[in-house]
Parts: C-alpha cells; structure tokens; sequence
C-alpha cells in the first residue's frame, strides 16, 4: 500500500510518567509514514525533555515549544504546522494499538472517506504497560462491525438517545481525518469541552465517513481525571454554551436542530446530578444549582415545544416526556437529586 503522509499531533503537559508509553506507540506503529507534532504546552515536569529525547532518535519527530494556552491552543499549534494529507490527534498519556493508523488509513482509503473512527478502551495507569495485550484480546473475543455512516447519520449518532455513540464520535484521538476537514475549523482556546464546541461543525462537513468497533486506543482514566473532579462552574456554562452554539448552528436543519435541543435540556439535567455527585461543601452546590435550573428554565419552554413540534422518533419523544418529568420535580421539590429521571435513563441503558 503507498503510504500516505499522516500527521499525529500530541499536546504535551506534565505526563513524565506516561508520554514515554504514549510515544512508544507511535514511532513503533506498522503504518511508518508518520509526521509526529510533539506540543510542549509549557509543561512544568521533564514532558518537554523526554519528547527532544526521542526527536534524536526519530527524524520524524517534531518537538515544538511554546507557553502554557491550554489543550485547544496547542491542537491548533499542531494543526497550522501539519504537512500530512491525513490528521490524527492522540493524547499524551493514551497508549494506540501498533497498528492504529494502518487500520484506519486502510479503511479511510476504501471509499475515499473523510474520517475514519475506531473505538476505544477504558485503561487505568497499572495497565499501561499491558495495553497491547488487552486491546488484543478484547478484539478477538469480539465480532468487529464496519460501516459507512453520511453527515447525518453521524450527527443523530452524536446528538442521539445513546451515551456510547456519542462518547465515541466526540473525542478526536480515536479517528484520523483528512486534513481539508479541519479548513476553517479551530478549537476554542481557554474552553474546556473544546471537542462539543467543534466536532459538530466536522461532521456537519463531511461526505461519508467510516466506523469501526475494532478498540485500538487506550484511554487512560487516573484517580485525578478532570471527569473525577467536582464540577467547576466554567465546565458547566462552557458545556451548555457549546450546545446552544450548535443548537444556532443548526438553525436551517431542523432534523439535527431539534436533537441538539433535546440534548442540550437533558444536559441542564445531568449537570445538575454531577454537581450532587461531587464533594464539595452544601453553599457551594447550591450556587451551581441556582445557576443550572434558571439556564434549563430559560430554555425550556422554547425547546421542549420545537421538539415536540419536529421530533416523529419514538424513542426520542420518550426521553421528552421523561424530561417534563424531571422539570417538574426541579418545580416542586427544588434542589434535590433527579432520581425519576436518572432510573429511566439508566434503565433505557443510556
């Protein structure tokens, strides 16, 4: 097969103990035709060192060093300087199967697709090392399904009733893309969420992408994941605000419009069970709460009716009705925990 030039982009902040594991994976990949942008965003560890460590070592390699500006900063970084016609993007203390990018660049090139997309792997930091033998073993003890997915398809995915499908199409290490996706396209510096603010506008660009559930990533969760840690209250307004852009984005589809809607509403809800989930003290929930309810309340009425109005999807309309159900209990019993909602959802195996 004639290798085509892919660029791996990896940001770099403070991960000394894993981006040797991470880089590993990638210069010892089977696909070799690999531009790989290294991003020190300022790390404060010996990150930085250990990445011009291996550039002397792999002429492929390009180490580029620049002040801390946050993860979006430094994907942006990376993709300004990128030369490959393909676009992939890994995280620094992730661990890719050896052949991730000669799977994904074999199926990328069936149909001429613009993204290609596998699954991925939960891992903790005592299986680091051990990632290639699990992410084999989990491959041959399943069935592997491929399919071709158009623009919309992978929006009512992202925007859909199921958690999976979503987690799946929203990261971007777990795909590579051919570049001309990202023309016009940046992530939002100083956002957290920055991939809900951008993924929509990709796969709103699209043709006809690929999937497959073949799990060749290893995401690694450690004890202080930023999803482990109380909620900070720019997490929840960037989280809505990212879906109200796409809800204005969508604005002449209303097919995807009105899904953004949905989600946007259950959002406000789910937010509100992460608060309760965390540690933190009683006056410090409360303010969040406040400020949840009066955005969910705000957008109600004007969503909750564009829905019902558009949506014909049963399954759709059934998780509206469970989040009337919701919206009434924020009603009449305040700041309390949503356990209606949250048993249906979780018995709808969200």
């Amino acid at each position: 097969m004639n290798e085509e030039l892919i660029s791996v982009i990896i940001p770099v902040y403070n991960v000394e103990k894993y981006i040797r594991f991470c880089l590993d994976s990638v210069i010892n990949q089977t696909y070799k035709n690999l531009e790989i942008i290294i991003v020190d965003d300022g790390t404060k560890d010996s990150s930085g060192e250990i990445a011009e460590e291996y550039a002397k070592k792999d002429s492929r390699i390009k180490v580029v060093h620049k002040e801390n500006g946050g993860l979006s900063d430094a994907r942006n970084v990376g993709l300004d300087i990128a030369t490959g016609k393909y676009i992939a993007f890994l995280d620094s203390d992730d661990v890719i199967s050896l052949d991730f990018y000669e799977y994904l660049y074999g199926l990328i090139k069936e149909k001429d697709y613009d993204i290609a997309e596998c699954e991925f792997l939960r891992i903790s930091s005592d299986e680091i090392e051990n990632v290639q033998t699990i992410l084999d073993e989990k491959n041959n003890n399943e069935t592997i399904v491929v399919k071709e997915e158009s623009s919309k398809e992978a929006l009512s995915d992202f925007y859909g009733r199921y958690l999976d499908p979503y987690v799946n199409k929203v990261v971007v290490w777990n795909k590579i893309y051919k570049k001309e996706v990202y023309d016009g396209i940046r992530y939002p510096v100083g956002r957290f969420h920055e991939d809900e603010f951008t993924t929509f506008k990709i796969l709103n660009k699209v043709n006809k992408m690929v999937t497959s559930t073949k799990k060749l990533h290893g995401y690694m969760q450690t004890s202080n994941s930023i999803m482990r840690r109380d909620i900070k209250q720019k997490q929840i307004e960037d989280n809505l605000e990212a879906y109200e852009a796409a809800v204005n984005f969508f604005k002449d589809n209303k097919f995807i419009q009105v899904k953004c809607m949905r989600r946007y509403l259950e959002n406000c809800l789910e937010l509100y069970m992460k608060v309760e989930r965390g540690s933190e003290d009683t006056s410090l929930k409360n303010e969040k709460y406040e400020w949840i309810y009066e955005t969910f309340k705000k957008h109600y009425e004007q969503y909750i009716d564009e829905i019902e109005k558009y949506t014909e999807n049963d399954d759709e309309l059934e998780l509206v009705v469970h989040i009337k159900e919701a919206y009434e209990d924020l009603i009449k019993n305040g700041n309390t925990v949503l356990t209606v909602y949250y048993k249906v959802i979780d018995s709808m195996q969200r």
